[in-house]
C-alpha cells in the first residue's frame, strides 16, 4: 500500500483541498507574485478575503491567521541564529497586529479602510547589498490599501513604492490628514470610513502623492517611485507575471512533484521571466508614452525561443555569467533558492530571510494546514519532523 508520500500530486492536491485550501492555486500565486516583485519595475497586486465571523480566508481556502502566527515563529528561529536581524521579529509582530486590525475592520470594529505603509526596514537603509528578500538598490515600500467590502470581505490591494523616500512617504499620511511620527512607518497604520467608490481609486491616489513629492524634490515624471523614462512604469509586472503562463505553469509542476527540487530552479525561472520581461519593454518603446500598457498574453508573442526548455538554460547561462541576483518578498536568489513564502507575503508581509537553510515546510504533513510542521536534514535527507507523517526525500 502506498503512502501519501509515494503517491502522485493528484493526491497531494485532493488532500490539500479536504484541508482548507487549493495547494496547486496557491502555488500559482505565489509563483506570479514573487516573480512580479523580483522585476524591474511597478507592481501592483489585488487579493480577496472572506470572513466567517472569526477568521478570514484567502482565495484558495486556507485561513490567514495562522501564516502570520507562523511568520512570527519563523522570525524567532531567525533571530536565535541571527540576533543582528531582530527586526524581523519586531516586524513580524506588528503586522500580526495589522492583522488583528483586519479583523475588527471585517467585524465592523474599525473604520472600513485602513492604509498601511510598510517602509524598508531602518536597519538596511544604508546597505546597498540584497539581504534575504530585501532589494537593496530599490529599497521598496509596500503600501498596502486594506478595505472592507459592503459583504464583510475584505480586499487588500498592494503597490511597490521604490526609495522608500521618507519626505514623499510622510506626505501619504498629510494626504489622508495624519502625521507622521519619527521612526519606522509599518505600525503607524491609518484607519478612516470611505466611500466605495473612494476605495478603489485610494491605491492610485496615494502613490501619485509620492510620485509628485519626489518631482518636487528631484524633478522629472516619476511613477511608483521609478523615474519615468520608459515604458517600464506603465507595465503592471504582476500582470505581465500572471502572462507567462508556460512559465508560471512549469514550475508549478515542478513544485508538486518535489517542492525541495524545485526551489532548485527559481533562478533559472526568474532569469527567463527577466529577459522576457526587458524584451518586452524594449519592444515596447515605440508605444505612444500616454498609453498605460496591459500586457495579458504576451509570453508568447514576445517570446523567440521554441523551446522552453532552452530558453530556460540560455536566460540561466546569461545571468550565472552576469552575476545576476534577483529579490522577491521573502527570497534573494544567486544560483540556489530557499522554499518559497506564502501568499501574504506577496503583500510584502512576513520574513525577507530564512532561520536556517536546511529547514523547510512540509508539503505533504496531514497537519500542513497549520504551517507548522518542517524538514529537517538528517544524513542526506529531509525529513518531516512530525512522526506521523513521515515523509522523506533526498538531498
Amino acid at each position: 500500500m502506498e503512502t501519501l508520500a509515494e503517491q502522485p500530486a493528484e493526491a497531494f492536491e485532493q488532500v490539500h483541498e479536504q484541508l482548507g485550501f487549493n495547494r496547486r492555486e496557491r502555488t500559482q500565486t505565489d509563483t506570479a507574485t514573487w516573480l512580479a516583485e523580483a522585476l524591474n519595475g511597478s507592481m501592483r497586486t489585488r487579493f480577496e478575503y472572506s470572513f466567517d465571523g472569526q477568521e478570514l480566508y484567502g482565495e484558495d481556502g486556507g485561513a490567514i491567521g495562522e501564516i502570520f502566527d507562523y511568520a512570527i515563529e519563523s522570525a524567532q528561529a531567525i533571530v536565535a541564529s541571527n540576533p543582528d536581524l531582530l527586526f524581523e521579529l519586531r516586524r513580524r509582530l506588528i503586522e500580526r497586529g495589522e492583522y488583528e486590525d483586519m479583523i475588527g475592520m471585517a467585524k465592523g470594529e474599525l473604520p472600513n479602510t485602513m492604509i498601511s505603509v510598510s517602509d524598508y526596514p531602518p536597519e538596511l537603509m544604508e546597505n546597498p547589498k540584497d539581504v534575504g528578500g530585501y532589494n537593496g538598490r530599490r529599497k521598496q515600500t509596500m503600501l498596502r490599501v486594506i478595505a472592507r467590502q459592503v459583504d464583510g470581505s475584505i480586499r487588500m490591494t498592494t503597490q511597490s513604492l521604490d526609495g522608500s523616500n521618507r519626505q514623499a512617504l510622510e506626505a501619504l499620511y498629510k494626504q489622508m490628514g495624519y502625521t507622521a511620527e519619527p521612526g519606522e512607518l509599518l505600525e503607524q497604520r491609518m484607519h478612516v470610513d470611505l466611500p466605495a467608490a473612494w476605495q478603489d481609486k485610494l491605491v492610485d491616489n496615494l502613490t501619485d502623492t509620492y510620485d509628485s513629492s519626489l518631482s518636487e524634490q528631484y524633478g522629472g515624471s516619476w511613477h511608483a517611485g521609478i523615474r519615468q523614462n520608459s515604458t517600464r512604469q506603465r507595465v503592471n509586472t504582476y500582470e505581465f507575471a500572471c502572462a507567462q503562463k508556460d512559465l508560471v505553469e512549469w514550475f508549478t509542476a515542478e513544485k508538486l512533484a518535489d517542492p525541495i527540487k524545485a526551489e532548485k530552479l527559481r533562478y533559472q525561472l526568474a532569469a527567463t521571466i527577466d529577459e522576457r520581461y526587458e524584451r518586452f519593454v524594449r519592444v515596447s518603446q515605440s508605444v505612444d508614452s500616454g498609453i498605460r500598457i496591459v500586457p495579458q498574453e504576451m509570453s508568447f508573442s514576445f517570446v523567440q525561443a521554441h523551446n522552453l526548455h532552452d530558453e530556460i538554460e540560455q536566460a540561466n547561462q546569461r545571468a550565472t555569467s552576469k552575476g545576476k541576483t534577483f529579490s522577491g518578498c521573502g527570497t534573494s536568489v544567486k544560483r540556489e533558492l530557499s522554499d518559497t513564502d506564502d501568499q501574504l507575503e506577496q503583500s510584502g508581509y512576513g520574513n525577507k530571510t530564512k532561520p536556517e537553510k536546511n529547514i523547510m515546510k512540509c508539503v505533504n504533513c496531514p497537519q500542513f494546514r497549520t504551517f507548522h510542521e518542517e524538514l529537517r536534514a538528517r544524513k542526506g535527507k529531509f525529513t518531516c519532523r512530525n512522526k506521523k507523517c513521515g515523509y522523506t526525500v533526498n538531498v
